[in-house]
């Protein structure tokens, strides 16, 4: 036998007996999006530096299980993201974390991993039983010099160590200090029946201050016949159907931190969520009525490209045998922060949109936001108890209103 020869099957031996040590880390059941967030790349000035740091998140789930898995992302990152160590817990108050709940992530058995630039990471299955809408705690041990070039904008909640040193499994991080982000760690799913779904809240910031998706979970488990399906949002302030924010080498007044659009992100931040079976559409204010303002110029967009961009959304989804519904867009009149959206050419462009979205068929429901948020008596601005102040943002109120208003059939 040749010395090629006899490596090959030493190394054939080697993994044939490493095989059944991970073959029994394979879930028996199918696993199912209980939490996700969308990534953003920050701008250099407010991108933070950790350094032997330990950093926690605190996250919401809205589906439960008995064994889970976390997804970390290199998604921006422009170099290896270096997780040295792993953890979940349940979340206590604040950067604490439950005792005896805290379990120690792997990655292909490893309890360490170097993701690199552009990747993202499934953890080994790990059990932990985790009630519906219940808190969850996932610390990271950042040993090398890490910059959270893959975070998020207006939307988090972490805690970071101040002292240096591995404190993953810490009930408590030293010294913590509150992040209002959720850096790097980007998806909780957990082991479901195989009735088990998940929807995706496709949308901008308007879902962000409604907080509609985590109404519309709870509306879910409230119910015996839709407590199988988790809801995700991946939402991101500023965020476009059909045009990316620029990188810092992209344009001469870059700002990447509004996010890619949703015809570029679609398969990054919904096909690839465990059991998605449902999307739900909430976008295009910031298309309409950006540009020349928020926006360059150069990117005003047309009636027809907000239809054609739709339809693809609706075609991909299908494509994957997921159901999409199609939110209509509120009223902006009054808007008072963002200058330039208010004006007669954008709001007959939004009410243009609004009709061809309730008329076209192209959906599997439409969710008629307009009509639910709108005063009765001023129908072009948003009622008084679902307006945020801004007269363009909705506030929680708006959010369940929304959330309740939602024809669950369509999950069915």
């Amino acid at each position: 036998m040749t010395l090629f020869k006899q490596l090959a099957a030493l190394a054939i031996a080697a993994v044939l007996a490493v095989a059944p040590a991970f073959a029994d880390k394979r879930p028996d059941r199918p696993f199912v999006a209980s939490w996700a967030v969308g990534h953003i790349n920050p701008l250099p000035a407010g991108t933070a530096l950790y350094e032997n740091q330990t950093l926690r998140s605190v996250v919401r789930a809205s589906i439960g299980g008995n064994e889970l898995r976390i997804r970390i992302a290199n998604t921006f990152g422009s170099e290896p993201l270096v997780i040295g160590a792993a953890h979940v817990a349940l979340a206590g108050d604040g950067s604490t974390i439950v005792p005896d709940t805290d379990r120690a992530l792997t990655f292909g058995g490893r309890t360490w991993i170097s993701i690199p630039p552009g990747a993202r990471v499934l953890s080994d299955p790990v059990r932990l039983a985790v009630r519906p809408l219940a808190r969850l705690a996932i610390s990271v041990y950042l040993p090398d010099p890490t910059r959270a070039e893959t975070s998020t904008l207006f939307q988090g909640e972490s805690h970071v160590s101040a002292s240096s040193g591995n404190h993953a499994a810490a009930l408590d991080l030293p010294g913590a200090s509150f992040v209002f982000a959720w850096p790097f760690v980007s998806g909780v799913s957990v082991a479901a029946s195989k009735r088990g779904a998940s929807i995706v809240a496709l949308a901008d910031s308007a879902t962000l201050t409604s907080e509609w998706p985590r109404f519309l979970g709870e509306r879910l488990q409230s119910r015996p016949d839709t407590g199988h399906l988790g809801v995700v949002s991946t939402a991101l302030a500023g965020n476009r159907l059909l045009h990316n924010s620029a990188s810092p080498a992209g344009a001469a007044d870059p700002n990447p931190q509004w996010g890619q659009s949703l015809l570029t992100r679609f398969e990054r931040d919904v096909l690839a969520q465990a059991g998605v079976k449902h999307v739900i559409v909430f976008i295009g204010l910031n298309d309409i009525a950006g540009p020349g303002g928020f926006f360059p110029l150069s990117e005003a967009v047309t009636l027809e490209d907000l239809v054609a961009a739709l339809r693809q959304l609706a075609a991909r989804a299908r494509e994957h045998g997921l159901t999409l519904q199609a939110c209509t867009l509120p009223p902006l009149e009054g808007n008072t922060s963002l200058p330039g959206y208010d004006t007669p050419e954008n709001e007959a462009k939004r009410v243009a949109l609004n009709q061809w979205i309730r008329s076209s068929r192209e959906f599997d429901g439409v969710i008629d936001v307009d009509r639910i948020l709108r005063d009765p008596s001023h129908p072009t601005r948003l009622a008084p108890a679902y307006d945020s102040g801004d007269h363009l943002h909705p506030n929680t109120e708006g959010g369940r209103a929304i959330a309740a208003a939602i024809d669950l059939r369509v999950f069915r």
